[in-house]
């Protein structure tokens, strides 16, 4: 039970802590999709967008490490973020992580939904709010994955969207779309 398992990493020492993971493996999850993609190099129908200014292209040649860096960033089991979040099960094969209340971590909810029969992760949105003086930020991520013909799980879609505003500045929309084929 998730009660038992928050209960067991309480009691634990700080030095066992930091080498559990409390909370979903994004990190782990897009480090190995990233070796995957980069090995594979598939096709990527890809849309950008700043403030309505649009592009697209199909492209093969993609550093997954740089094109999925968001998604490590949004990875919960940092130390720092321990015990920071609530678990709580919505719906069936689906774990939403919210930031408590009084908490000040710019990851506000993961969501992972796992496939019902493979129990391999199949989608991701993540919610990331920054906010200071200077400076406000939205970003909004999601990706899903599906079954290849080989049997293997592999991203098939990933999206990223939100906004910048610097007070100096005029607000700043952004929207980037991969479709992998």
């Amino acid at each position: 039970s998730i009660l038992g398992l928050l209960l067991f990493i309480s009691c634990q020492t700080p030095t066992d802590t930091n080498k559990s993971k409390v909370y979903f493996d994004l990190k782990g999850f897009i480090e190995t999709q990233t070796k995957e993609l980069n090995k594979r190099k598939p096709l990527v129908k890809k849309q950008m967008s700043i403030d309505g200014s649009a592009d697209s292209k199909e492209t093969t040649d993609i550093n997954w490490g740089k094109e999925l860096e968001l998604f490590l960033q949004a990875d919960l089991n940092k130390q720092a973020y321990q015990l920071s979040y609530d678990i709580s099960q919505p719906a069936p094969n689906t774990f939403l992580y919210t930031l408590k209340k009084g908490e000040k971590l710019p990851i506000k909810t993961l969501k992972v939904v796992v496939d019902e029969v493979s129990k391999q992760l199949s989608h991701i949105e993540v919610v990331q709010i920054e906010e200071n003086k200077l400076y406000q930020s939205e970003k909004r991520l999601s990706l899903s994955c599906t079954m290849r013909p080989e049997g293997v799980w592999l991203l098939k879609t990933y999206d990223v969207s939100g906004f910048q505003h610097l007070s100096l500045s005029d607000k700043k929309n952004f929207q980037i779309t991969g479709v992998i084929q």
